[in-house]
């Protein structure tokens, strides 16, 4: 097996798996695409052992199907007592495969392990990965980028070792072209790669390091390099299991993730910046270990650069959102002045705290309106947890008004957005609201949209809002989030009259979004959107909602008297 070979076969079958995928993508709905994803890579993987692995890699791949086939069951049977099953794959692997026989010291000298200790350690080191790979899986995007990390400098290492090393390096290099090509799939920021993928990843990635053991890198290099990656993750995921035994109560794993998320920082930027730690530690410990004075410099250019481009940005807004000026009035009505990342941040911390039922407001200018004159409105806007501004007319009356917010966040926008998170997290959701056959519509479409969502249930608005079996439906469902398009100002009140009997979940005024989400109403270009006409393009469509867009024009004239001090609110002091 030679170095051209390697090439020949691995870098051609990359390129068929990216256009078998362009191929299908068109004709199979988003479930059978995601099937056909997963097995073609594992197609891909079997084909590249075949042809040009050696005996060893090809016994890593097959230990690899091995332990997918384990994490399929424990997919369809979950249980914790499945996990000791990858400690079985990790003894076959010992006794038939490729061993951590030496430990490398100092001075080019080596220590080797007696066969019953070499077999121990082969066997824990295998088994720890896939569990640990399945842990790091909970947060959606996080093992995929920690396995480029590893591979990415497994090569590294394989590439500047001065040795001869053919099946190191085809394990790595397939392993970083394979998620390369399928990253769609490993590194979607809002979608796990499930337990069966966690597990092959696993074994594959342990796997590699002990091949290069075997074939003369020091223990310490391909041990430690990927102890350096999850050494951030491990140690979360070992908190976890100590407070899982010793404690009734199950906390997060991801204590650092769950802390940036806490600054403000929105998911993908939270995953990239540990992920930026972990390439900074990895690179530590080969620039320890190399000596070759080029593989030291790439390898610390490479890594100032991929810091540069995901840590300062992430610590950049984290301050921003520290020093996050305060919340705009305009009239009666407080904006939280945030963005669509930290609001959607906002909702992950109040789930994860379970403090009853929260209520989260999209307004636009006729709600601003409504809330001047409407004072059970007003007081619902003012005990809500979040207060978006929805609508480019309130933007900008907010920015004449000398306290301009950051981003217009749209309900739509926002419900999307949740939907997606939810999809990943296992949150159920509820719909509330329009007509019997739109909310059935909408929460079709969004079934569809995120196949991984579960829909808890949904029921049209058309009920008497004293009916308390509505609520008990609704808390019984076991909804984490709830879509509440009665419009505007019923839905707020409704949930602030109703809150401490929906339970723990997070209650959203979408106003109209069903109708868009359905497919009942088209959403207006970008362009309008941009230039604040989507109220006109609505107006095309709904042609009776004239009467209540006149009172845009009442907005707009009570904004520039307030800007020159003519009209003052009667509620609450003007900005």
């Amino acid at each position: 097996m030679y170095v051209s070979d390697i090439l020949l076969c691995v870098l051609p079958l990359t390129v068929l798996c990216f256009f078998a995928q362009r191929a299908c993508r068109r004709s199979m709905d988003k479930t059978q695409y995601n099937y056909f994803r997963d097995l073609t890579l594992i197609a891909a993987w079997i084909l590249a052992a075949l042809c040009v692995g050696g005996p060893s890699s090809r016994f890593i791949v097959g230990m690899a199907m091995l332990a997918a086939v384990f994490g399929m069951v424990q997919h369809v049977y979950p249980n914790a007592l499945w996990k000791p099953v990858y400690l079985l794959i990790g003894f076959i692997f010992a006794l038939f495969g490729p061993r951590i026989a030496f430990i490398g010291l100092p001075a080019g000298q080596y220590h080797f392990l007696p066969v019953e200790v070499s077999v121990l350690i082969t066997a824990l080191w295998i088994a720890a990965f896939p569990v640990l790979l399945q842990e790091l899986d909970n947060i959606p995007g996080m093992a995929g980028h920690l396995l480029a990390v590893s591979f990415s400098l497994l090569l590294t290492a394989t590439v500047f070792s001065g040795q001869s090393l053919q099946e190191a390096f085809f394990m790595s290099l397939s392993g970083l072209l394979f998620l390369g090509v399928f990253w769609s799939r490993h590194g979607h920021m809002y979608r796990r790669m499930g337990e069966a993928l966690a597990a092959m990843w696993g074994v594959l990635v342990a796997g590699t390091s002990v091949l290069g053991v075997s074939k003369g890198i020091t223990f310490g290099t391909l041990m430690v390099l990927p102890l350096g990656l999850f050494a951030i993750p491990i140690m979360e995921a070992s908190l976890n299991f100590m407070n899982r035994a010793f404690s009734s109560k199950s906390p997060n794993a991801a204590v650092l993730y769950s802390k940036l998320i806490g600054k403000g920082l929105d998911h993908p930027s939270a995953v990239r910046f540990i992920t930026s730690l972990c390439a900074l530690g990895g690179s530590a410990v080969a620039i320890s270990q190399l000596g070759h004075p080029l593989s030291m410099m790439l390898v610390v250019s490479l890594a100032i650069l991929f810091a540069g481009i995901t840590l300062a940005p992430a610590i950049r807004n984290m301050k921003e959102n520290v020093e996050m000026p305060q919340r705009p009035s305009i009239w009666r009505t407080t904006i939280d002045n945030v963005s669509m990342n930290y609001a959607l941040a906002k909702a992950r911390g109040a789930l994860a705290s379970r403090s009853g039922a929260r209520l989260v407001a999209t307004v636009n200018a006729l709600a601003v309106m409504e809330a001047e004159k409407n004072d059970e409105y007003a007081s619902a806007l003012d005990g809500s947890f979040l207060t978006l501004a929805d609508g480019a007319g309130l933007v900008w009356a907010l920015k004449l008004l000398g306290a301009p917010v950051q981003e217009r966040v749209t309900g739509i926008d926002y419900m999307i957005g949740l939907a997606r998170m939810a999809a990943a997290e296992g949150w159920p959701v509820y719909l509330l609201g329009s007509k019997p056959a739109i909310v059935e519509k909408a929460a079709s479409e969004l079934r569809r949209r995120f196949p991984d969502l579960v829909v808890a249930g949904f029921r049209h608005g058309y009920f008497d809002e004293g009916d308390a079996s509505v609520v008990d439906e609704i808390r019984e469902s076991g909804a984490k989030i709830l879509f509440v398009a009665m419009g505007i100002p019923k839905q707020e009140i409704w949930v602030t009259e109703n809150a401490e009997r929906l339970g723990d979940l997070l209650a959203v005024g979408v106003g109209g979004a069903f109708d868009v989400v359905s497919g009942t109403l088209k959403r207006a270009p970008e362009l309008l959107q941009k230039i604040g006409l989507e109220w006109f393009y609505r107006l095309l469509q709904e042609p009776w909602r004239w009467k209540r867009d006149l009172d845009l024009f009442v907005f707009v004239i009570k904004v520039l008297l307030t800007k020159t001090g003519l009209y003052r609110s009667r509620g609450r002091r003007t900005v």
